[in-house]
This record gives structure tokens, sequence and C-alpha cells, in this order.
């Protein structure tokens, strides 16, 4: 009888071990997407081929540079060298290489930049570090902050492969400018959501404007990361309402032709085929356009040097109600509602890892016949989330150590507490440890009665 009772708190325990372990691991699976880097090589370390990290390819941009500005006073961009950085201490980041491109006296715009497959309709964040150096003096004299180097990151949800396609959605960018010797290494970020299956990331630095021309133009990128920010946000504004129904016309009918006699054939009256010409015009209507920028300096005004941001909902509002909406591209071309005649608003809903920098609902606009009005909205990296924005946890091996677990996912409770199912197999763990020790209790009287 004992040897039974002990057989079976042994197979009590080797249940509630098993079963802790496999629920424990439940949160481990769940965020396994969100928490992975996708990117190949995102140290950017060795082996190097023609100048550029494995795992990575390169482009640049050729423009208005033959023949050049004279003085550099006027945009232009030339071929610059890619090569891996080989120094220790600031123009390395993280491992043992970061990725290096510079010029000297000609200003150049490039990228690095990495073919991803992924899950169409899943949206995803890339970010990276850089620091840059733009003097007439040898290193490590200063950064001359004078010069803007562009520095931002880039994903083109469609995997266009091209720097210069249209459908790129870049981030905010900056000028990571050396202060002497200290790196002032940056982090730069962009989020999207992918259409197909693959996208393409981009980092990218543009120094090629007027007046910027220096003997030392240098950039140097590290420490990227692309993960999954999760499924594509849902629309919070309420649909647009039906369309009105199609008017009817109310032109007097045709009478019906007379009833035919035995003989003779009915007389069919003609319909007239004459049309009015002097029927109005339906009136043109005006025109209101918004769209989203990245309001870096969260100023609430569009600076020149800000991006776009994609994701916000931008609906269109008469008397208090939703007629109209679209949602934000991250690119220059804006929502517009066209055909309009009254007093209209704009109002603006951003995801929950955004922070409005502006009224999210615009002053009344008067929109009359042949009027054309434009509402800017900002918005930033909540503060709530921002180190989750600019800092993700990844696994080792690559990323920065942020976790990207959504606050309000159902695998946490209001209070901040592990999945339900998480603390029930720490709960079976806990009865586990109870059994064994009621089962070296058993086994030690057992011996003590032989």
């Amino acid at each position: 009888m004992k040897r039974n009772l002990s057989g079976f708190l042994l197979a009590l325990l080797l249940i509630g071990l098993l079963f802790g372990l496999e629920a424990s691991k439940s949160e481990a699976v769940e965020y396994s997407f969100l928490q992975s880097n996708l990117l190949q090589n995102p140290g950017f370390e060795e082996p190097y081929s023609s100048g550029v990290a494995q795992g990575w390819g390169r482009q640049h941009e050729d423009y208005n540079s033959n023949p050049k500005p004279a003085n550099c006073g006027d945009y232009y961009t030339v071929l610059p060298s890619w090569s891996p950085e080989l120094a220790t201490g600031s123009l390395i980041l993280d491992g043992a290489r970061s990725q290096h491109i510079g010029n000297q006296f000609d200003t150049w715009r490039a990228v690095v930049m990495q073919d991803v497959s992924v899950t169409p309709g899943s949206t995803y964040r890339f970010s990276f570090f850089s620091t840059g150096r733009a003097s007439n003096d040898q290193y490590p004299a200063p950064s001359d902050g004078a010069v803007n180097l562009g520095v931002r990151a880039g994903i083109d949800p469609n995997g266009g492969g091209s720097m210069l396609s249209g459908n790129i959605v870049w981030g905010p960018s900056g000028s990571p400018h050396m202060s002497g010797g200290e790196g002032n290494w940056q982090q730069f970020s962009v989020e999207t959501t992918a259409v197909g299956n693959k996208i393409t990331v981009f980092a990218e630095a543009n120094n090629g404007g007027a007046n910027q021309c220096r003997s030392h133009l240098d950039v140097w990128f590290d420490k990227a990361e692309l993960v999954g920010a999760g499924p594509a946000p849902t629309n919070t504004a309420p649909p647009p309402p039906p369309p009105p129904p199609v008017p009817v016309a109310t032109s007097t009918p045709v009478p019906p032709p007379p009833t035919a006699t035995s003989d003779v054939p009915p007389t069919e009256t003609p319909i007239p085929t004459d049309v009015p010409t002097n029927t109005p015009e339906p009136p043109v209507g005006g025109e209101i356009c918004a769209n989203a920028f990245a309001d870096a300096n969260r100023n609430g005004i569009h600076d020149i040097d800000e991006g776009w941001m994609a994701g916000v909902t931008l609906t269109l509002i008469q008397n208090d109600e939703a007629l109209e909406w679209d949602v934000s591209t991250g690119t220059e071309n804006a929502v517009c509602f066209v055909n309009l005649a009254g007093i209209y608003s704009i109002a603006q809903t951003v995801p929950r890892n955004l922070e409005m920098t502006n009224a999210p609902v615009s002053n009344p606009i008067e929109a009359i016949d042949g009027s054309s009005h434009y509402v800017p909205f900002g918005s930033w990296f909540s503060s709530d989330t921002e180190e989750e924005n600019i800092a993700e946890v990844t696994p080792e091996g690559g990323g920065d150590g942020q976790d990207s677990t959504d606050p309000e996912d159902s695998s946490s409770t209001e209070d901040g507490g592990r999945d339900p199912l998480a603390l029930i197999g720490l709960g079976a763990i806990v009865l586990a440890i109870i059994l064994l020790a009621v089962l070296i209790v058993v086994l030690l009287r057992q011996q003590k009665t032989e």
C-alpha cells in the first residue's frame, strides 16, 4: 500500500512539472513574433563585399553632378564610398564593426538596404543607430553642426528595392553630429504595414544640400533591428455613412399605347429626343486636404526637416457627424475630400503608440466653389511607449534590449500581471514541489518502519 502511494505521488509530481513548464512557455511563444530580429547581420559585422556588410546592399543618388554646382552652391550628390569601420571606441557602437559611408569635398546621398520576407498585413518597425561627422579638419575635431546629415530610416512596404521609390515610408530625419571624439550615437526608426510578403528596409544619409561641401563627410550605421509590431492598426474613427440614394427622374411619364382594335394597329406616340440646353451644371464645390507629419520637436508645426507619419486616421466632420475618412500613408500625398460646400472640420485619430502635438480637431473650415484648404496634423511616439518605440528588446545576437509587449494585449491583466495560463503553470509547479516534499516524508517513514 505504501509503495502504491509513493508511485501515485511520483506520477502526480511528474505531471505537474510538465504541465507547469508548458503553460509557462505560452507567454514566450505568444510574443516570439514580436521579439525576433528579422534582419541578417544586424550588427554590420564581417565579412564585407564591395565595402558593404554581408546581408546588406547599397545604392546612391547621382544628381546634378555634371557639371557640379560652382562652390557647392546648389543641391548635388555623387558616388560615395562604403567600407567597414576598423577603429575602436566612438566609431563602433556594438560588436567589432560598424558600416561606414563617406566622401571628401563632395556631397552625397546613399543607403545600405536589405530585403526581408514578412507576413502581408502585419506591421513592422525598422530601427538603427547612427553617428556622423562633417568637418574640414581631421578626426577627432568636432563635427560642423551647420551641415544637415539627413539620416533617416525607411521601409518600402511593397519590397520594391529602390531608394528612389515613391512607396517608401520614411521616418523622421536628423543629424547625429559627433562632438570631438564622442560618438553621439542616435537611434532612427520607422514603422509601417507590409503589403506583400517582402519589404525593403533602408538606412539612409543625405547631405546633398547647398553649401554643405566639407573635406570630410562621413556617417556610420550600427545595431540595426527589424521586429514585428503586430497586426495593422484598426481604424477607430466611425465608418462613413452610407451613400445617399440615387435620385429618380421626375419627368412626365409617356402614356401607354392605346388598346389595339381587331384590325387597326396602335399608333405609337413619339418620344421627344431634344435635350434642354439650359440645364445648369452642378457646382464643383471646394476641397479640404490633410496629412500627418512626424513632429520630432513636438512644437505642433511641420518644420522643413520633419518627415511624414503613417497610420493616422483623418476624418471629415460636419455638424458633429463623420462623413468620410482615410488613413495617412507616411508620404507627402495628402488625404483630400472634394466636392464640398459648407462648414467642415477635420479630426485626427492616432494609433495607441502615438501622441498628438496639435489639436485633435481643426478649426471650422468653409468650403465654397473652387476653394482649397490644407490641414497638417503632428504626432510623435507617446511618452508612455517612447522607450519601447526607440529601443525594443530582442534576443541575443541582434537588437537593443527592448520589450515590444502590447500593454493592452489580452495576455496581460490590468494590473500588469502575467497571462492566466502562465499563472496556472506556476501554480502547478508549486503543487509539484509540495507533492515532492510529501513523497520524501512518506519514503523516510517507510524506511523507518522496515
